[in-house]
């Protein structure tokens, strides 16, 4: 039997046109989004790690700063406790004293007046330096030592050698993170006279020498530093008193309001908490030179209540995201090991 000859039978199966043309635009199309997906991931890295390079100073500054905030010590002892302050009267019991101070709060009070950002601290520590050779084996001598935000050029940091003529169209006006540290030779805590036993501007005389041309005392440790608030507390535990409203902290602060039984007499806080902002150099430079010189970033206004921190902080972001700035914000609670904070009933 003969069967009628089929010319397709010989045919395989095959794409056609149409289905070629749709699967390469397909495969087009999953490979550009593959691209997009690693230029944007590399484009991430490569910000995060600019970033992170950017504010390495800040960084190292902060750690710097919060490690010695911690080593801060009164060193308190119990001694007579006279009538009036008067030491020719008979002593009528004991208090606590000590020698030393710790004190926080607003730069433009404490160190009256100039152009000082946000907050200050000075305190004393055993951070053992000194200029002296024969001192500097001594790793625990005893020194004063302070942060604070100072504004302004940097003709002070041009070396002697060098002409500030030459000098002069590349000065930069940058907020700078200033770290107070007179060698401990040059420690200035106790009072000149020991029948007023204390003094309480030992940091003011000394950074203003600095900047009328005397011992340069205080050195600039991290650049382009806008904000520096420091809140002692007593706990983090919710509902725990404020220890300082207004940001401000004083072991001697009972000298000047004339209050023997104030809680804070010789005494550190138990905490600190440190917020510290940054910006990135490109931002304060173009900030620099749009305005023709560096623009108040921080208002006096801000951080002057606690109770309005987190209300500050977002009013401070806001800004400097609205002027497309570069920031970023520190922070970290600081367990100072030499407070033993008491109660204030058991003050005398």
């Amino acid at each position: 039997m003969k069967y009628p000859h089929n010319r397709h039978r010989g045919l395989q199966p095959a794409f056609t046109l149409l289905e070629l043309m749709v699967s390469m635009t397909v495969l087009a199309l999953i490979m550009l989004l593959v691209f997009q997906m690693l230029d944007t991931t590399q484009k991430t890295f490569q910000s995060s790690r600019a970033r992170a390079s950017t504010f390495k100073e800040a960084r190292v500054a902060f750690e710097g700063l919060t490690r010695r905030i911690g080593q801060a010590m009164l060193n308190t002892y119990f001694d007579y406790q006279y009538p009036n302050n008067n030491s020719t009267l008979k002593p009528t019991g004991y208090e606590r004293k000590s020698d030393l101070h710790y004190v926080n709060g607003r730069a433009q009070t404490l160190l009256n007046g100039g152009n000082f950002s946000t907050h200050c601290v000075f305190f004393q520590a055993p951070l053992g330096f000194s200029l002296r050779p024969e001192n500097q084996a001594l790793g625990s001598l005893l020194n004063s030592w302070g942060y604070y935000i100072k504004r302004g050029n940097d003709n002070d940091q041009i070396p002697s050698f060098l002409s500030s003529y030459d000098y002069a169209d590349t000065s930069r006006e940058r907020y700078r993170l200033m770290e107070f540290r007179p060698p401990t030779e040059n420690m200035e805590v106790y009072g000149a006279n020991l029948r007023s036993r204390y003094t309480t501007d030992w940091f003011t005389k000394q950074i203003h020498l600095n900047s009328a041309g005397g011992i340069p005392f205080s050195r600039p440790i991290a650049e382009n530093i806008i904000a520096l608030i420091i809140e002692p507390k007593r706990s983090e535990k919710p509902g725990a008193l404020v220890l300082a409203p207004n940001y401000e902290y004083d072991s001697r602060r009972f000298q000047k309001i004339n209050n023997p039984r104030d809680e804070t007499k010789h005494q550190l806080p138990p905490l600190v908490e440190v917020t510290m902002v940054a910006i990135d150099e490109a931002s304060a430079m173009r900030n620099e030179q749009v305005h023709g010189s560096l623009e108040e970033l921080v208002t006096p206004n801000l951080f002057t209540n606690v109770a309005t921190y987190r209300q500050d902080l977002g009013q401070l972001e806001k800004t400097l995201i609205d002027k497309k700035i570069i920031y970023r914000v520190f922070n970290e609670t600081v367990a100072i090991r030499a407070s033993k904070f008491s109660d204030p009933q058991f003050l005398r």
